[in-house]
């Protein structure tokens, strides 16, 4: 049966389950560095009662950090120390390797457009 209009949960299961814990026990599990809806989905609540009783307990939530890739962010990789460096050898060998590919496929691009010509 659906919530009464204007009540603060969802459902009574959502109530009852939130009613079993402090809001300092909730206020450890936000400092975990966990997002929300994952402390939601263990506790067995929906996240719209969860913000709900964050809000109306005053408690205090900051989203952990996402490493994101791209060529203003570090990549995690680097940061661990797994990546090795290359060495000028195999620098020299991949070049080598990748202007071949290129004449390569250029080749064949350059025979497909002669066979495919839409003139």
């Amino acid at each position: 049966m659906p919530s009464k209009k204007g009540s603060k949960y969802l459902n009574a299961k959502t109530y009852s389950v939130l009613s079993k814990y402090t809001p300092e026990d909730i206020q450890k599990l936000l400092n975990s560095g966990q997002f929300k809806s994952v402390i939601a989905r263990t506790l067995g609540v929906y996240i719209g009662a969860f913000n709900v009783y964050i809000r109306e307990h005053n408690l205090t939530y900051k989203a952990p950090c996402q490493i994101r890739y791209g060529k203003q962010y570090k990549s995690k990789k680097k940061e661990d120390g797994i990546t090795a460096k290359m060495d000028s050898i195999d620098e020299e060998k991949a070049v080598k390797c990748f202007k071949v590919q290129f004449e390569e496929n250029k080749k064949k691009r350059t025979l497909q457009e002669l066979k495919d010509a839409y003139y």
